[in-house]
């Protein structure tokens, strides 16, 4: 069980980390590969989660929307 915790966390951070990237400047090209890497057996609820998370982090909620073509 805390192995699938512990996916879901890497998973997490390194959406997390993509999301970050193209608010950076990054283009959506760019992030892909690294995108569907962590994407794999990834729910839609931790995609929610993470972006909760972001949002507590500060990124406003206007740029995870338009960050969101990414997934």
């Amino acid at each position: 069980m805390s192995e699938l915790i512990n996916n879901r966390e890497y998973r997490q951070k390194i959406l997390k980390e993509v999301i970050r990237e193209i608010h950076a400047g990054k283009t959506v090209e760019k992030v892909k590969p690294k995108f569907a890497k962590a994407i794999q057996g990834v729910t839609a609820r931790e995609i929610s989660e993470m972006e909760v998370q972001l949002v507590k982090e500060g990124l406003p909620i206007e740029e995870i929307q338009n960050l969101s073509n990414v997934h």
